[in-house]
């Protein structure tokens, strides 16, 4: 066994053995594509004539064609073919202006997990050949209704559906949108979008009737319920949101309603800053309106107008995916079944899906092993077990960036956006030693010639450096994991530079609390810190990993392990002064370097989700970045972020951490995935049974 023991108390923390028949197969290094991408700002001036010239092209494409007005590009893939119509818009106008941008693509092999030669085979699995055994750590709420906390992962179980699609950064392709444009203003800034959605996309049930008069289904979806959903779910819309992204949607779109010009044309406005100027997201197509990242699933405004709110929220969630629900039990099962005609998009293979919640890992080997269950997101250190004994895995690509975050530094005073003085007393009533308090008058706890700010700086700092990163990945990840060192930036991507790692050196930990003033006392201890870490993806272990470094230097770490729905609630309400272990939501390895990092950092996102930081320099470059059209500027700025949040040391990383789906081959013969951003598996509807 390996143990990563505590020199200071005894705790260890046993771990797989190293020596494992698991090759991490990751193909070539990553391929740098340059691609010339052409902007063309259109300056419209009085001007005797104006002529406008529409030119239809019709192509017959693949499923996947990418639609995109600055970037066109096609991927070939084996799916059924069907014709989208791409309009190309040329308008004349006085002197335009041309900005040519070099936009570099970094394509990424998928990593794939490979069993080792002579693996025996896996056990023959029970039920029916068409229907599909699922265990997973957490089945989130599935209410019918956003705004009243419906999981934002239903477009990745294949129930619910969103309007553009990922392909690669910089790429989007169309999903419930068939099309889509930005409104630019005369300063040439973009300040809204406007977006045409399918005609051929009804909601679950038998056919295209209108339930309020006894039909089978609510409906064909159009510009209404994408409009709905969206200021449904958006805080400064509605204020009794709980939406999972009520502040990204908050962030960027502010208090304007998007609007259903007709049925197929959604109108949306941006959000604005203090000075009126718009708050254009980059990101916007690529990730709050993508099935690949957070996003929301489009539900139905005739259910909404017929049965109200209450009934919504009291039963389950009505979407448009290719699965479609049976029964949603939460913190229990989610039973899902193909749609009985033929979807628009996908048409499963399987006949039914089953989720059960399996909160402990062990259990989850045992009932994979009996062939009671046929797949699970088995963590990296039983992974090894699961090859040997003829099991497969499959995986997007995805690695969540475990971190610790500080929770309880509100160091913004005023909100980036209406200026409005912002709350924080709360998380200052008690002087903490992570915490800094950003009062300019405020001094150190412990050492006095020092502020408060620079006391908090020296303590996180000294944390972050008593972390043997390579240990834990060894230990607990089977070395198929990597260290990593700030929750934003992945120290996989191209653009990472050595200057940003933490080294592991307890020594320097220990000078630099002394000279914070957190001096040991007679038992050998600095200070006692609390540690929160959520149960999926093995954070719990790798909380506990911590917490044995950190007694190391003399601080006395209490893990806390409980569910995220009870922690929540404090982060939204920016409350907390508990440190956890999260990715946050910028925490992926596959987000590109170049996009505005940390919104949840800031008071951007107010009214929903937060890391508990909010932090002004963060704001502020999120602004400069997303408001900024030179990606080699964009990249600089995000250097200089990255910079200072090393120094600051309110959101370390820790590990990057693969999680691969794990499958029994006698029950899936595949499981194909989209590449993603935030979940580490989608696509169950394209699973393919074994023997179909």
């Amino acid at each position: 066994m390996l143990n990563i023991a505590s020199r200071g108390k005894a705790l260890v923390i046993f771990a797989a053995a190293v020596a494992v028949a698991v090759a991490l197969a990751c193909g070539s290094d990553p391929q740098i594509v340059e691609v010339e991408r052409v902007v063309t700002q259109e300056v419209i001036k009085e001007v005797p004539v104006e002529k406008v010239v529409t030119q239809e092209v019709i192509k017959e494409v693949p499923r996947d064609v990418v639609v995109e007005k600055e970037v066109i590009k096609t991927v070939e893939v084996e799916k059924p073919v069907e014709v989208i119509k791409e309009v190309i818009k040329t308008v004349e106008v006085e002197k335009p202006v041309t900005i040519t941008e070099t936009v570099t693509l970094i394509v990424t092999p998928t990593p794939v997990v490979m069993a080792a030669p002579g693996a025996i085979n896996a056990p023959q699995p029970s039920g029916d050949a068409g229907v599909i055994n699922i265990a997973i750590a957490d089945v989130a709420p599935g209410v019918g209704l956003g705004s009243t906390q419906l999981t934002d992962a239903m477009h990745y179980w294949g129930v619910g559906e969103v309007t553009m699609k990922f392909v690669s950064p910089g790429v989007v392709a169309p999903m419930l949108a068939t099309a889509w444009e930005l409104k630019i203003n005369d300063a040439g800034k973009p300040y809204g979008a406007t977006l045409t959605v399918r005609d051929d996309v009804i909601f679950h049930g038998e056919g295209l009737g209108d339930r309020s008069n006894n039909g089978g289904s609510w409906g064909p979806m159009s510009a209404k319920d994408v409009a709905f959903t969206i200021n449904d779910g958006n805080n400064a819309v509605n204020n009794a949101s709980i939406h999972w992204q009520a502040g990204d949607f908050a962030a960027m779109f502010g208090s304007n309603e998007a609007v259903a010009m007709d049925d197929s044309t959604v109108d949306l406005t941006f959000n604005v800053d203090a000075m009126g100027e718009p708050l254009y997201d980059p990101r916007w197509s690529a990730n709050l309106m993508n099935d690949a990242a957070q996003a929301f699933s489009v539900q139905s405004l005739n259910r909404f107008e017929t049965v109200g709110k209450q009934e919504m929220q009291d039963t389950n969630f009505i979407g448009t995916g290719p699965l479609q629900i049976v029964e949603w039990i939460q913190d229990d099962r989610a039973t899902l079944e193909a749609v009985p005609y033929t979807h628009w998009n996908a048409n499963p293979k399987v006949d039914r899906i089953v989720f059960r919640e399996v909160g402990e890992q062990n259990t989850q080997v045992a009932l994979m092993e009996t062939g009671e269950i046929d797949a699970a997101p088995i963590e990296l250190k039983n992974l090894p077990r699961m090859l040997d004994g003829g099991f497969q895995t499959a995986d997007n690509g995805l690695a969540g960036l475990a971190s610790v975050v500080f929770s309880g530094n509100l160091w913004e005073t005023n909100h980036v956006v209406s200026n409005e003085p912002l709350d924080t007393a709360a998380v200052y009533m008690r002087d903490l030693p992570w915490i800094g308090d950003p009062s300019p008058d405020n001094r150190g706890d412990k050492n006095k010639d020092l502020t408060d700010l620079e006391e908090a700086r020296l303590v996180r700092n000294a944390l972050a450096r008593a972390i043997d990163r390579d240990l834990i990945n060894t230990a607990l990840l089977n070395g198929l994991g990597f260290p990593n060192y700030l929750n934003q930036f992945s120290s996989t991507n191209p653009n990472w530079q050595d200057k940003w790692n933490y080294p592991y050196d307890p020594a320097e930990s220990e000078r630099l609390l002394d000279e914070a003033g957190w001096t040991k006392n007679s038992n050998g201890n600095r200070f006692d810190i609390p540690l929160y870490a959520p149960n999926p993806g093995g954070y719990q272990e790798i909380a506990d990993a911590v917490a044995g470094f950190w007694e190391e230097i003399g601080v006395s770490t209490a893990v806390q392990k409980y569910a995220y729905s009870v922690y929540r609630p404090t982060i939204v309400a920016r409350s907390t002064t508990l440190p956890w272990v999260t990715g946050c939501d910028d925490g992926k390895s596959t987000w590109p370097w170049e996009w505005p990092k940390s919104q949840d950092h800031t008071s951007l996102t107010r009214g929903g989700f937060g890391c508990g930081l909010e932090i002004k320099e963060v704001a502020d470059t999120w602004i400069a970045v997303a408001g900024e059209t030179d990606i080699e500027k964009q990249m600089q700025m995000n250097n200089d972020l990255a910079q200072y949040l090393f120094d600051q040391a309110v959101s370390f990383g820790i590990v990057g951490v693969p999680a691969p789906i794990t499958y029994n081959p006698n029950k899936i013969a595949s499981w194909p995935m989209d590449p993603a951003l935030f979940s580490t598996w989608n696509n169950p509807e394209d699973i393919v049974p074994a023997g179909r």
